[in-house]
């Protein structure tokens, strides 16, 4: 083997053993990932979105992998993103060549949101990263919803949802079924109306919605 092979195939074997490190990170933290309440979706959310899956693909930017998802939007429930919405997130949606004869295998780590054209969805985003610009829901899987139906419900199944909030007021009865609820789909309209009025009448800053000490 020549040197300049040779140096090739180190390169390579560097770049698969990252990437195999990486994949394992990824899962570890996936499985060892904190849940999250609603309340910590909506504090650390930049902007919650619903709508569908237009478009997906992949690509690379600035020698990173991504997956850019473009959304029609029908709601802006916060943070106004006018009709349509793109956003790229990091990692391929399945191994792609470099163009240099080499396999880039990062995709979409273990544990991070997937997309499908045509899927309804309610997104919990984060503020896209200052060097990248990239970006994704709050909690991972546990800031994507997808509306099947008359039916909403996110990574986990809506484990913990309304664990450890308190309410201090009354709640209207469709918003009650769902706070009462422990896990498992929700109804997607209430779901949706309770997310819309918590925003809108800013029940987090004025105390309606709060951390249950």
């Amino acid at each position: 083997m020549t040197n300049a092979k040779l140096c090739q195939f180190r390169g390579f074997a560097f770049l698969v053993s990252i990437v195999i490190t990486m994949l394992s990170i990824s899962e570890a933290h996936a499985n060892q990932m904190k849940k999250q309440n609603l309340l910590e979706l909506m504090r650390h959310t930049e902007s919650i979105i619903v709508g569908t899956v237009s478009k997906k693909e992949d690509g690379f930017q600035d020698g990173l992998p991504y997956t850019e998802i473009t959304i029609e939007i029908g709601q802006n429930i916060k943070g106004d993103k006018g009709s349509t919405y793109s956003f790229r997130q990091f990692g391929l949606i399945k191994p792609k060549p470099t163009g240099d004869g080499r396999i880039n295998l990062m995709v979409t780590p273990a544990g991070w949101p997937t997309y499908s054209v045509g899927e309804n969805v309610m997104l919990f985003l984060n503020k896209p990263a200052s060097k990248t610009g990239f970006q994704t829901t709050v909690g991972l899987t546990q800031g994507k919803f997808v509306i099947r139906g008359d039916k909403i419900s996110n990574g986990l199944n809506n484990d913990e949802l309304f664990a450890r909030i308190k309410f201090n007021g009354p709640l209207k009865p469709t918003h009650q079924d769902l706070v009462s609820q422990p896990s498992g789909a929700y109804a997607a309209e209430a779901f949706l109306s309770l997310v819309r009025t918590a925003v809108q009448e800013n029940w987090i800053a004025k105390g309606v919605m709060t951390d249950d000490q």
